[in-house]
């Protein structure tokens, strides 16, 4: 699938370019934060990742077939509307073992078609995650609305940890989170 993935979506239908790929090998287990401003951000990363779990909005899981095709491929479902406690408690245990594994979230809770709304949704999970498992988080930056054909850049960050005392002020939270969107969209500069 990954040879598949990177055939179409990397070469074929897009032209992808990565970035400091190299900070992927850092680390056995972090997250990985991009932006998103298209349903084919996933595909662009999915290539370059070694044992990938994915957490995908909620609503995509509707279509039983679709649904088990995306299980099959780590892809879990996060209902983006209230806290999710079993998405929170999976996330978790996606790391318990000791084998890679690497999360994809899309900090920004969903895809951000204009620039305006840059930086005003915010999800804590990433940042809750990453500091309760005092694990590295990766910020993405993938060009924004990529057209067909067209050259994409997919920059990987540094990886970054976070202190773990943030989790006691939900404020601290809520601020690193926004930190975390500033980071992505530096990148790009």
């Amino acid at each position: 699938m990954k040879t598949f993935i990177k055939f179409v979506f990397c070469k074929l239908l897009f032209h992808v370019h990565y970035y400091n790929i190299e900070n992927l090998q850092k680390y056995d287990k972090f997250l990985i934060c991009p932006n998103h401003s298209s349903v084919f951000d996933p595909f662009f990363i999915y290539p370059v990742s070694k044992n990938l779990s994915i957490m995908a909005k909620s609503e995509i899981f509707k279509n039983k077939l679709v649904a088990k095709i995306l299980k099959h491929y780590n892809v879990f479902p996060v209902n983006r509307t209230k806290v999710d406690i079993k998405t929170l408690l999976h996330s978790l245990s996606i790391f318990k073992n000791n084998a890679p594994c690497e999360l994809l979230i899309f900090t920004e809770g969903g895809i951000i078609k204009e620039e305006k709304d840059i930086g005003k949704k915010v999800h804590n999970g990433a940042v809750f995650i990453a500091s309760k498992l005092e694990i590295p988080i990766i910020p993405v930056f993938i060009t924004r609305r990529p057209k067909f054909f067209s050259k994409i850049k997919v920059i990987f960050g540094k990886p970054y940890f976070l202190d773990k005392d943030l989790l006691k002020n939900k404020k601290v939270l809520q601020d690193e989170s926004h930190n975390l969107i500033k980071n992505i969209y530096n990148l790009n500069q």
